[in-house]
């Protein structure tokens, strides 16, 4: 796992699909998602990265699913977009509930690294040190049975920024603020239909020569959207 870092991969392309697991649902639509170079809600989609991490850096270590595998579903509504988070390890299952007309922000391998772990405020080097984790990764991401596909060309980094730590956070980290680089492969999914949704992501990193970037996870996100 990156220094400072929580992996995942993957936001999006637009897909056309409809299968017999849409029927079970009760649903026919089209799964839409955000590209890395589109502007969400008029902010650019590399900026949404420095919000979901700064929003996940400040989730209480007790209710991380990091650190506590029982959370149901840690969640944030920023602007119209839902921010969720899983375990790295092992398979998962979350029930969330999404808010009508919201937009669905999901990591599947993604890192962050500040100034303490990377001894450094150049950059390159905080860029380096939050990325280098995304390396030999494989994934697959489903929307009620059907393929999420060409997540792969949305590999994504943030501009440096100030991330605010609090002392009470999964990393261990001490608290304060500090530059901060990002980046990562997340699922974007612009609104979806109100009703029952299953998200499903499996993704895994096996590093032939740093095995602490290592994870290997099976999440499921039943998703009540109302």
């Amino acid at each position: 796992m990156n220094s400072s870092s929580y992996l995942i991969i993957f936001p999006l392309a637009l897909i056309t699909l409809l299968g017999p697991s849409m029927v079970a649902y009760g649903i026919s639509f089209t799964p839409q998602l955000y590209l890395k170079d589109s502007s969400p809600y008029g902010t650019p989609y590399a900026d949404w990265i420095k919000k979901w991490w700064q929003w996940n850096v400040s989730v209480p270590k007790a209710e991380h699913p990091q650190t506590n595998p029982r959370t149901v579903c840690a969640t944030k509504v920023s602007g119209q977009v839902s921010f969720l988070v899983q375990n790295l390890q092992g398979p998962s299952h979350y029930s969330c509930a999404i808010p009508a007309k919201n937009a669905i922000m999901l990591p599947i391998s993604t890192g962050s690294c500040t100034l303490i772990e990377a001894h450094s405020t150049k950059p390159a080097d905080l860029i380096n040190c939050a990325t280098i984790g995304d390396q030999h990764l494989t994934f697959k991401a489903t929307l009620d049975g059907v393929t999420l596909n060409n997540l792969e060309n949305n590999y994504a980094i943030a501009k440096i920024f100030d991330m605010t730590v609090p002392n009470d956070n999964y990393e261990l980290l001490k608290g304060g603020t500090y530059p901060t680089g990002a980046g990562g492969y997340f699922i974007f999914l612009k609104p979806l239909p109100t009703g029952e949704h299953n998200l499903h992501v499996t993704a895994r990193v096996v590093n032939p020569t740093d095995p602490s970037f290592n994870f290997d996870y099976d999440s499921s996100f039943d998703l009540n959207v109302r």
